[in-house]
């Protein structure tokens, strides 16, 4: 292993989590670091570096200083005549596949539990409504909702779940 390939196997991690801790968008940490190692070892080619890891975190700042004086990109107006309310697509697969698991997860629930959570929060009927017409009691309703709303609770990832008024949050 050549001296630049074992102080990048080192200290990468270590330059990666010094870079995070200088940024305001640590998305950007892994450009970064790859800009300055790259700085690095051009440099080794031209001369001798004693201590490349040291020398990295410098060449790391000046990055993160250089990237900082950019003007930042022109983001004129968006012209109205080109903007759409269309949801992106990647947005309408991530529903079409949310959607599918939350089907998937009803479809398993029990015939009584599953009728009762459909009348009351995609027909929208009251409790009262949906006991009297199943002939149970508002508290067997209340029952059946709570262990709907349980058995959902993880099918649609990071929507919240609404508990009688509760957002709760998986």
């Amino acid at each position: 292993m050549t001296g630049s390939a074992a102080w990048v196997v080192e200290g990468r991690s270590r330059l990666l989590t010094y870079v995070r801790r200088r940024i305001r968008e640590p998305e950007q940490a892994e450009d970064i670091v790859q800009e300055a190692i790259m700085r690095v070892i051009e440099q080794e080619g031209k001369q001798v570096i004693e201590q490349p890891l040291a020398y990295a975190f410098r060449v790391a700042d000046s990055v993160i200083h250089g990237r900082a004086r950019r003007p930042a990109p022109d983001t004129g107006p968006v012209d109205v005549d080109l903007a759409c309310a269309l949801p992106l697509a990647d947005e309408v697969l991530d529903y079409r596949q949310r959607f599918g698991r939350f089907q998937t997860a009803l479809a398993a629930l029990p015939p009584q539990r599953r009728a009762v959570f459909v009348e009351r929060h995609l027909e929208g009927k009251s409790r009262s409504q949906i006991a009297e017409e199943m002939n149970i009691s508002v508290e067997a309703v209340k029952k059946h909702l709570v262990r709907a709303m349980i058995d959902l609770a993880g099918c649609i990832d990071d929507l919240p779940i609404r508990l009688g008024g509760i957002v709760a949050h998986d």
